[in-house]
């Protein structure tokens, strides 16, 4: 929330919908599975890496070249990551196969070299309400984050450190969050959001500082239906993906193409704004304004995420299903569905 702002050269004059230049694309594996989409990826000044759902790879950023592979223990299946880099570490998620039962592990990853530093079962994983499938899940109450992992409960919103175990932050939850429906929009700050059972269900967000201690609970206002990931925090807004009731439920490609994001004040829960284009890729914060990749990964935006002004557009070479991406100095990728034609893109804020 304390990033600066983004400098206006970085995106050019106005708002045409300029093409950014493509540095280079990899290309389908012919051993993956076209159904599984990326589990997430991180990008470094020197590498840009994909999480696939049995194995990372990492390639060199300047000239797409693959330094190192490190694939999931035991024929693990991957079911989470990260979306930060950590002094040079990854954390992920998998099954524990190995130990005869579906407990999940955390991994830490040395990017650099692409070794296991260390493993640990996830310690969180048997409170009531959590599931194998949290950690990539549409509204996932677990994330991964830096060295610790994030939850929501019925009760609590928690923090742990992934590798001993110990509890960083427990902060109760008020009156008005028991028996809300709860994923995690953001460890830092951590906020939260959750509806209420049934029809009506209220939808609220909850503000966790530094300290564990509360700072706000307040009702999202308007009537929604949905309000899910994609989602970020920026500059005091919850940036989420909204559907208003009137929509329709079934997941159609139309529904999605429905879709709009929200910007509501994390303190008032106002809504502030809504953005509409096609269907919403991923959002993502960076330098204090909001990056948007929608219509199927093949458009980009920035917003200011106080108003929803449009800042900037482009057009981004190639497209594909679940598109997500990742900023790193003047370069960023979009990592897309193992189906596409190229499921790994990496360009050029110039």
């Amino acid at each position: 929330m304390g990033e600066g702002k983004t400098p206006d050269a970085v995106w050019g004059r106005g708002r045409r919908l300029w093409p950014l230049r493509l540095t280079w694309r990899a290309g389908r594996e012919r051993d993956r599975d076209e159904r599984e989409g990326p589990r997430g990826g991180w990008l470094t000044d020197e590498l840009v890496i994909r999480a696939d759902f049995d194995r990372l790879r990492a390639y060199d950023l300047g000239t797409g070249t693959v330094r190192w592979t490190w694939q999931v223990p035991d024929r693990d299946v991957l079911l989470g990551a990260s979306r930060d880099v950590a002094d040079g570490v990854v954390l992920v998620a998998h099954h524990d196969d190995g130990s005869g039962s579906d407990r999940v592990r955390v991994a830490a990853v040395d990017v650099t070299a692409g070794e296991r530093l260390w493993s640990r079962e996830y310690f969180g994983y048997r409170d009531p309400g959590f599931g194998p499938y949290d950690f990539n899940g549409s509204d996932p109450c677990t994330v991964l984050s830096g060295r610790h992992v994030a939850s929501a409960t019925g009760k609590h919103l928690r923090s742990v450190d992934a590798r001993d175990g110990a509890e960083l932050r427990r902060v109760p939850l008020p009156a008005e969050a028991k028996g809300l429906d709860l994923w995690v929009a953001s460890v830092d700050p951590f906020v939260a959001v959750g509806k209420g059972r049934g029809k009506r269900g209220e939808w609220r967000v909850f503000v966790v500082d530094s300290r564990g201690q509360e700072v706000t609970s307040a009702p999202l206002s308007g009537p929604y239906d949905r309000i899910r990931m994609p989602a970020a925090v920026v500059d005091g807004m919850l940036v989420a993906q909204i559907a208003h009731p009137n929509d329709s439920a079934d997941a159609t490609m139309a529904d999605y193409e429905r879709l709009r994001i929200g910007g509501f004040d994390l303190f008032t829960g106002e809504l502030r704004w809504k953005w509409k284009a096609g269907k919403i890729d991923s959002v993502l914060p960076h330098r204090g304004r909001l990056l948007v990749l929608h219509s199927y990964g093949h458009k980009i935006a920035v917003l200011d995420a106080r108003d929803g002004r449009v800042i900037a557009r482009r057009r981004l070479r190639g497209s594909g299903l679940n598109a997500d991406l990742r900023v790193a100095g003047d370069r960023f990728a979009v990592f897309g569905g193992s189906a596409d034609r190229h499921p790994l893109r990496v360009f050029r804020w110039r």
